[in-house]
């Protein structure tokens, strides 16, 4: 049967809570479609899907876990290991780093570990330190959107105190991570963080007081201010960037790349490769990706160019151009997002239809990014908006899956226009712990029954495999459905029971 595998970006499941936007009211397509054929709930959090207990979900971790059909040890986890380990420490490239006079680290202050963590710049300042790096100087690029927003002062103060333990050790620029963030292409606007760190831009003194007060504007990026005493990035000093994933960082490395020697804790792009990353990928073997190509399927892998490696290289277990037709969208600039809440959902849902008639083409992957993005805006009636377009999207590739015999599988990566406001009404902009909804719906009666309605993203793919008449391999996690028809061929696969 061939299948649409429809991914809602941050989309988790609420039922009656408060400052939810993924409601029946926001959402009824959605909803009424999970009545009509049941649903399972699938966890998108902590070891569910290789996190920390208590650890949120993210788009990376998510399309990761769907692809590979089990969980995967998250990088920040392998790199927690290697400090405890001592191979971190081991590691040759801190040897080439000691020759510099100073070393720079740059990366987010957060708690959420989706872009960065600040557990890893004071690892890696402390590493610096121990392997004979005289003097290191640290940015902390201020998170707040993954991080729950006005939380910067108190873990800036807590790095403050780490850091202040390590001889050499100071903080250096403090500021925003528009600039240091932006995945659009805007070369220009991630330039402003390197004149800011070089010394090109006249910095205002950082005071705490002054951080303290930006955050009863905190939808705004705090500017860039530099700490007193300390010198500016010279040229051909090293860089180090702690950032855990890669899609948020390769402009900012490419930028400073034009003056600096790089470093990266994670291989970043074709900017930053083995050679001076840390913690070079480790690519999968095995997942959906493998057993599309194994079977001969032929899949079609859509979505917006700020989501786009979610469906093709964090999907098929961090390779590039594993299998399928790959087809991005152009997005809108961060900057737009709060007057366009509709971003390109349509012109993904049109490029879905189109390849609903492509006769090669089997699976059809695609994510709808809405509901991440305008939820990371935290702004409550902005993600209302947001789902009414989210959902007219699933309500026509329902209709054309219906219509052409497809099965249209449903379901998110993580949760956060789940979670807009908090029980003091303050808005939240980061993503939520809750689990997310799985809907399979497919229109032909009698052929499949679930299995469990209770899951984690993990058991997705082997779903997807089992509605296709494909045994799963045993290295994915289980099943949710199970074949009601006899022994025999499963092309013309049916509709799961309601009860």
């Amino acid at each position: 049967m061939k299948t649409v595998l429809l991914i809602l970006d941050g989309a988790g499941l609420a039922p009656g809570a408060h400052g939810n936007a993924i409601t029946a009211t926001t959402m009824p397509y959605l909803f009424q479609l999970m009545k009509d054929y049941g649903y399972a709930v699938l966890d998108a959090s902590g070891p569910a899907v290789g996190l920390d207990d208590g650890m949120v979900g993210n788009s990376e971790v998510g399309h990761l876990t769907i692809g590979a059909g089990r969980p995967i040890l998250s990088m920040l986890s392998r790199i927690d290991a290697a400090f405890s380990s001592g191979e971190w420490a081991s590691h040759p490239h801190w040897s080439m780093l000691a020759k510099y006079e100073r070393l720079h680290l740059v990366g987010l202050l957060s708690d959420a570990g989706v872009h960065g963590h600040h557990r890893s710049i004071v690892q890696a300042a402390t590493l610096a330190v121990q392997c004979g790096v005289k003097n290191v100087v640290v940015h902390p690029i201020l998170d707040g959107v993954d991080s729950v927003a006005g939380t910067a002062p108190a873990f800036l103060s807590e790095l403050t105190t780490a850091l202040h333990r390590l001889p050499g050790v100071t903080l250096g620029v403090v500021m925003g991570r528009r600039s240091f963030c932006d995945r659009s292409g805007n070369l220009d606007l991630t330039r402003t963080l390197v004149d800011a760190l070089t010394g090109k831009s006249q910095l205002a003194e950082f005071t705490t007081t002054a951080l303290k007060a930006h955050y009863p504007k905190a939808e705004a990026d705090f500017p860039a201010h530099l700490c007193p005493g300390v010198r500016a990035v010279a040229a051909r000093q090293p860089v180090l960037l702690t950032s855990h994933r890669a899609d948020r960082a390769v402009q900012a490395a490419r930028a400073l790349a034009e003056k600096q020697p790089v470093f990266s804790l994670i291989e970043l792009g074709d900017v930053i490769g083995p050679d001076r990353a840390f913690f070079p990928s480790r690519p999968l073997d095995d997942g959906l990706a493998f057993e599309f190509k194994a079977h001969g399927i032929s899949s079609v892998r859509i979505a917006e160019q700020c989501k786009f490696p979610h469906v093709t290289y964090f999907f098929n277990g961090f390779n590039n151009h594993a299998e399928g037709r790959e087809i991005c969208v152009p997005s809108f600039p961060d900057k737009a997002l709060a007057e366009h809440p509709e971003m390109s959902a349509s012109d993904v849902a049109w490029e879905v239809l189109r390849a609903l008639t492509d006769d090669t083409a089997q699976v059809v992957v695609a994510n709808i990014a809405n509901l991440d993005q305008i939820g990371h805006l935290g702004n409550y009636d902005l993600a209302v908006k947001a789902a009414k377009y989210v959902d007219e999207v699933i309500e026509l590739v329902h209709s054309a899956t219906r219509d052409r015999g497809w099965t249209l599988l449903i379901t998110s990566d993580h949760g956060n226009a789940d979670l807009m406001i908090d029980a003091e009404g303050k808005s939240i902009g980061s993503h939520s712990d809750r689990p997310v909804p799985f809907v399979v719906a497919t229109d032909s009666p009698g052929k499949f029954g679930w299995l469990a309605r209770r899951g984690s993203l993990a058991n997705v793919a082997a779903t997807l495999l089992t509605m296709m008449g494909i045994q799963p391999p045993t290295s994915m996690a289980a099943s949710l459905v199970e074949p009601l028809a006899s022994a025999g061929d499963l092309s013309n696969v049916g509709s799961l029971r309601a009860g």
